[in-house]
């Protein structure tokens, strides 16, 4: 069973559902869309599957005593095509993140992908090629290939948000947010082309494992060009996760694109832009150098903003979309902050946060998408609002702003409850698996040093903020709503579907993870 074939056979399902997804477009027009969704769902549980072979290596990394006893599948680290692919455990841990999230993000978008154009049979295609652009950066050896993972995943989720919108997203504003994401992407290439340019002129070799050698035995040039090559690069890759200084992007996307393409942005592709920082993290991080100090910084101005967008959108009572965009925003900035000090301790805290960071998103998002649907379904025309739009034969009038949660405690109880349960880890408070992730970013950024106290200053301020915007959105959710006719099938909430399933999953984990978090954490030390 110990094959190379065995670690790659996510990769072969993901190719072949893309071409399979291209021959049902091409031969199969008139499919319904739930079919091609079902498709879509088939073939990420397929790829999920396949990552079971791997289990029991997981299961003893957590260090529990009760898989003490477990046969890892294998002690691997294996190259192919002339090292330009790596497969390791942290590796294969990281594809399977990328899966399971696009699962959830394509389960949650079932609902949404319905109402888009007639060009839904191009939607799964596009999907899976991003996807297979975030495989490619986890399983990446070299620099090259980290590039044209980067490119593959960055064209794919530019047509998944110009081209895609339902009735309520104009095409205008999809279009337009799909050019503002395909110019900076072009500005962030040319970036990182150069720092890529000005570290091979210097090292003479782009591959990981060589450079790692050259940092081991210190034989590593000191020259001021491979340090603006290491920061060009480094912040290139910023883009990805929407982090300063290519953060320009992430509210202008998120306003224009349909909410299962913003979903996957803050899901997927910043779990794949987090994935890339963490890799070149660990190959070309020098801790106290020039490199440390900018990508701190950075980082720190990240957090803040975002932390303070999100404040402004929930006190001017702002769109949905723009919270969840400077929510993901300022959430990222912790993962980069832990990264950016380059320390094996602080990557691991980094990773941990990024994965309580997954798990609350979805949460978010999974509440916030059901209120959508409930709203663009039954809103009365006498709930006059800022957006008009036909949904089928009626006009319905849709306001998708905050204020659109008021009274949903009167609604729903069991509703508010988990979705009060993710704003409170979100917003980072004890007893929640938020409070332990930031606790434990900042005991081992502290490690690094006594000056590592001044960005933690920063970090400590915006984790305030973010308590303040988040005991207001949970304010507004427990207030008396000023007319309940716009719940007036309030079924919705009650019923079983994937969105309150999701959600109370998620609700779950971020309360047992306060107390069981110790074999996920050294599961991800003993991976790094």
């Amino acid at each position: 069973m110990n094959t190379n074939f065995t670690y790659f056979i996510s990769d072969f399902i993901l190719i072949l559902g893309i071409l399979l997804s291209v021959f049902i477009g091409f031969f199969a027009k008139n499919l319904a869309p739930k079919w091609h969704l079902r498709f879509l769902n088939t073939t990420l549980s397929l790829m999920l599957l396949a990552f079971a072979p791997f289990l029991s290596s997981f299961l003893k990394l957590t260090s529990l005593d009760i898989f003490a006893n477990f046969i890892p599948f294998a002690d691997y680290n294996l190259n192919f095509l002339y090292g330009s692919i790596n497969i390791t455990p942290l590796n294969l841990f990281f594809k399977f993140l990328i899966t399971i999230s696009a699962l959830i993000a394509s389960l949650l978008s079932f609902g949404f992908v319905k109402k888009l154009n007639r060009k839904i049979s191009n939607f799964t295609s596009l999907f899976l090629f991003a996807v297979l652009g975030g495989y490619g950066i986890c399983i990446c050896g070299d620099l090259i290939t980290m590039f044209l993972s980067v490119e593959i995943l960055s064209v794919s989720l530019y047509f998944l948000i110009s081209s895609f919108y339902n009735k309520k997203d104009r095409e205008k504003n999809s279009l337009e947010a799909g050019v503002k994401y395909f110019a900076i992407n072009g500005i962030s290439s040319c970036f990182l082309l150069l720092g890529m340019s000005y570290i091979y002129m210097n090292l003479g070799t782009l591959n990981f494992s060589d450079i790692n050698t050259m940092m081991i035995n210190k034989i590593l040039p000191a020259s001021p060009l491979l340090n603006v090559g290491d920061i060009l690069f480094f912040l290139a890759l910023t883009f990805k996760i929407g982090a300063y200084p290519f953060y320009i992007w992430v509210m202008d996307v998120f306003k224009g694109s349909n909410y299962a393409a913003g979903l996957f942005i803050s899901s997927v592709t910043e779990l794949a832009g987090a994935v890339a920082l963490i890799k070149t993290a660990c190959t070309l991080g020098c801790f106290g150098s020039i490199l440390n100090f900018t990508l701190i910084l950075c980082a720190v101005i990240t957090l803040v903003l975002g932390n303070l967008l999100a404040l402004r959108i929930v006190k001017k009572d702002g769109d949905i979309k723009d919270f969840l965009a400077s929510a993901s925003l300022a959430n990222l900035g912790y993962v980069f902050l832990g990264t950016a000090f380059f320390t094996k301790s602080s990557i691991t805290a980094a990773i941990f946060f990024l994965i309580v960071y997954l798990i609350s998103n979805f949460g978010l998002w999974a509440g916030f998408m059901l209120i959508v649907r409930n709203l663009r379904k039954y809103t009365l025309k006498e709930d006059v609002s800022k957006y008009e739009t036909s949904y089928g034969s009626k006009k319905l009038y849709i306001d998708e702003n905050l204020g659109s949660i008021k009274g949903i405690s009167y609604i729903s109880p069991f509703f508010a409850t988990i979705f009060t349960i993710c704003l409170l880890s979100s917003a980072g408070l004890p007893a929640m698996t938020g409070f332990t992730a930031k606790f434990y970013l900042f005991a081992n950024i502290l490690r690094c040093g006594i000056w590592a106290v001044y960005p933690l200053l920063f970090g400590a301020f915006a984790s305030v903020l973010a308590v303040y915007y988040y005991f207001k959105i949970i304010f507004i959710m427990f207030q008396k709503p000023d007319n309940l006719k716009i719940y007036k099938k309030k079924l919705i909430f009650n019923r079983t579907n994937i969105y309150i399933f999701i959600l109370s999953v998620a609700s779950v984990l971020l309360i047992a993870g306060f107390f069981l978090s110790a074999p996920l954490i050294n599961l991800i030390n003993n991976l790094i």
